[in-house]
Order: structure tokens, then sequence, then C-alpha cells
């Protein structure tokens, strides 16, 4: 009678570890989500410095003597080095004239559905975006469509690359 008692007591312990590992693990994945952090990893544009971009015009094919070079471990002053980058307007679109609703979700809506508009049977949204490599997906009628012709990311997504106009 006592080894069962004993048996039933390890197996309640190791159930409430269980738990309790799992909760931590929620816990972490909410926080982050609901603090607005993202959990995609996509480059961040760096523009040049703007002595370094005017040089790179001026003379692109020079080598840069020995004696001119910055080491790559000193920071850049941060005003000079950091330029405002501006959203760019991207236009998607989907053809299919018998679809009754149509809507784009991706990570640059946070993977919200945003709803498009149906323009001469083909639906359409404008959408304001910085510039870099985003994965994206339609959902037609309630069901996931990838957007013909773009390359595909590994999740299963289409893929975007919007490049800025500057």
């Amino acid at each position: 009678m006592t080894k069962s008692k004993i048996f039933w007591a390890g197996m309640a312990f190791v159930s409430l570890g269980v738990m309790g590992l799992a909760g931590y693990s929620v816990y972490e994945r909410l926080s982050l989500h609901f603090s607005g952090d993202s959990l995609e990893v996509r480059p961040s544009p760096v523009p040049l410095p703007k002595e370094d971009a005017a040089a790179e015009k001026a003379a692109p094919a020079a080598p840069a003597p020995e004696a001119e070079t910055k080491p790559a471990t000193a920071p850049a002053a941060p005003e000079a080095a950091q330029e405002k980058v501006k959203a760019v307007k991207k236009v998607f679109e989907y053809k299919d004239a018998k679809a009754r609703s149509v809507s784009i979700a991706g990570s640059f809506s946070s993977w919200k559905e945003v709803a498009m508009a149906k323009k001469s049977g083909v639906w359409k949204i404008e959408i304001y975006i910085l510039p870099g490599t985003y994965p994206y997906h339609f959902t037609v009628d309630g069901k996931k469509k990838l957007d013909p012709g773009k390359p595909k990311a590994p999740t299963g997504d289409s893929l975007v690359n919007v490049v800025s106009l500057n």
C-alpha cells in the first residue's frame, strides 16, 4: 500500500513540474507578443554615412589606401549615420473575379488580416511598408493562398522585397 502512495505522489510531483515548465513557456511567449517585440528576424537597412556615400559615388572602383581605413569597431556619429528610412507605398493585387472576400496578412501587419478592395475584378490594396523583405499570404474566402509568381519563404508564405526610393 505504501509503494502505491509513493508512486502516485511521485507522479503528481512530476506532473506539477511539467505543468510549471509549460506555463513558463507560454508566459514567455505571451509577454513577448504583448510587449510589441517582433518574433521575426529580418535585416534592417543601415544607410551609409554621408561622407562614405559621397566618396563611393565619386570613385566607386578606387581602392582606399591603408592609412585612411577606419577600424570596424569605431562607432559612427549617430546623427550622421542614422537617416530616417521612409515607408514605401506597395500595391498588392490578387486576381480572382469569383472570390467573395480577400484579405492580406504578413509580417508587415503583424500577421493581422487587412481587407482588400475589389476594383474591376482585381482585389487591390496599397500598404506603406519600410524597406526590407517580408513574408505574406492572401486569405481568399477563408483559405490561405500564396501570391503566384512571387518567391516562397521556407515557412510556406510568399515573399515581397520592398526597396527604398532614395
